[in-house]
């Protein structure tokens, strides 16, 4: 009761405060105009704008990725008739250099919401995938994943290149890991000591074969070798390599038991859109990375009311449904397997059901079931500078 006393005059405070300054009302909502033009989608866009006085003086200061938006920032403030000072930087800052794109060099890279290992995990990328760096920070750089998530990673953990190299990179051949784990090994055989471990969905510079074995180059020069079973050409993903709903399937049980992991999207550790990212991803779809992102993909199916409309390989969404004037909130997504079954990561990745009579009935997820997206139909999304 006490904090919400609190919350209730703290609130009180600043309306007064505001309605005593109509003109910090006027530039809180031209920027937020905006950001809502450049940057809908927070986690995909930078947008990170901030103004305060200094004197006589306004100072706008922050981050954006468009030198439109900074325009349109200033001549938006500008109609305050204050003297302002412009301390917008354009991203990728020009502190970057010319090396502004990074190749992963292990098998998973964490992206964190801020420069720092005990920041929260949000987001993974993996070994052989492009990033766009923006800024840095110490031993940290902030960058843009393949699916367009924002996050800060480890500078060690990639190789930072310029962009002819990133697409040289882009542009060689190259193979695809299907295997759920592995290792590049040093010589063509097992008994080999490895080079480094690697995860399903690792790019890898296609080098030759050797019998069984296939040798691979990683974007720091190292070299290896993988067997072919574990591997496919790269231009085969998303062509050769589609979508199925049985592909889709015996690609999630792969998955069983795996931990839940906050911010994971690889086969070490899957958080609930994390895992289905992985599952498609290893069939030939990139999803986008979050929930509420994947529930806008696909096309809407009604499941109807046994779920007798879905299909294999469906995605499930669940969260609050939209009502009484309170917006639909999407926080968990699985892949419905047929007769009332889905598979999805939750403590770990498992498969429940909605059937009351089944013994992994879960009514929790039943209660909280919002609605359903084919999207096996749909083409799959090949991200900028063509890398996933």
């Amino acid at each position: 009761m006490n904090k919400i006393v609190v919350i209730t005059v703290t609130l009180l405070i600043f309306l007064v405060g505001c309605a005593d300054k109509p003109g910090e009302v006027k530039v809180f909502e031209s920027i937020t105009k905006l950001q809502k033009k450049y940057a809908p989608d927070k986690r995909v866009a930078v947008f990170n704008v901030r103004t305060y006085e200094r004197g006589n003086a306004l100072v706008v200061a922050g981050d954006v990725e468009q030198q439109e938006a900074k325009r349109e920032i200033l001549l938006a403030l500008a109609a305050e008739k204050k003297q302002i000072i412009d301390s917008i930087n354009v991203l990728p800052d020009e502190s970057i250099g010319e090396k502004k794109w990074g190749i992963i060099t292990v098998s998973v890279a964490n992206m964190r919401s801020e420069p720092g290992e005990r920041s929260e995990l949000c987001s993974q990328v993996l070994m052989g995938n492009i990033v766009r760096i923006l800024k840095r920070k110490g031993d940290w750089v902030y960058v843009q994943s393949p699916d367009k998530y924002l996050g800060w990673a480890d500078a060690d953990q990639m190789i930072r290149v310029t962009e002819s190299k990133a697409r040289e990179w882009n542009g060689a051949k190259k193979l695809f890991a299907t295997s759920i784990f592995g290792f590049v090994q040093k010589e063509p055989t097992l008994r080999s000591l490895p080079v480094c471990d690697m995860t399903g969905g690792a790019l890898f510079r296609n080098l030759g074969t050797n019998g069984e074995w296939a040798k691979v180059g990683l974007a720091d020069g190292r070299t290896g070798y993988i067997q072919r079973l574990s591997i496919i050409d790269d231009e085969q993903w998303g062509n050769a390599l589609a979508p199925a709903a049985e592909n889709i399937e015996r690609t999630g049980k792969y998955l069983l038991g795996v931990p839940y992991l906050w911010g994971g999207t690889s086969t070490k550790g899957v958080d609930c859109s994390g895992f289905t990212k992985t599952v498609f991803l290893l069939n030939g779809l990139m999803l986008q990375r979050d929930a509420s992102q994947q529930a806008e993909e696909g096309e809407a199916i009604e499941p109807g009311e046994e779920f007798e409309n879905l299909k294999k390989g469906d995605l499930l969404f669940f969260g609050k449904k939209a009502a009484y004037g309170r917006a639909e909130k999407i926080v968990h997504v699985g892949i419905y397997l047929g007769k009332r079954e889905y598979i999805h990561s939750s403590g770990k990745v498992r498969i429940n059901s909605f059937d009351p009579d089944s013994p992994i009935y879960d009514e929790a997820h039943l209660n909280r079931f919002v609605r359903a997206r084919r999207v096996i139909a749909s083409t799959p999304k090949v991200a900028e500078v063509k890398t996933r």
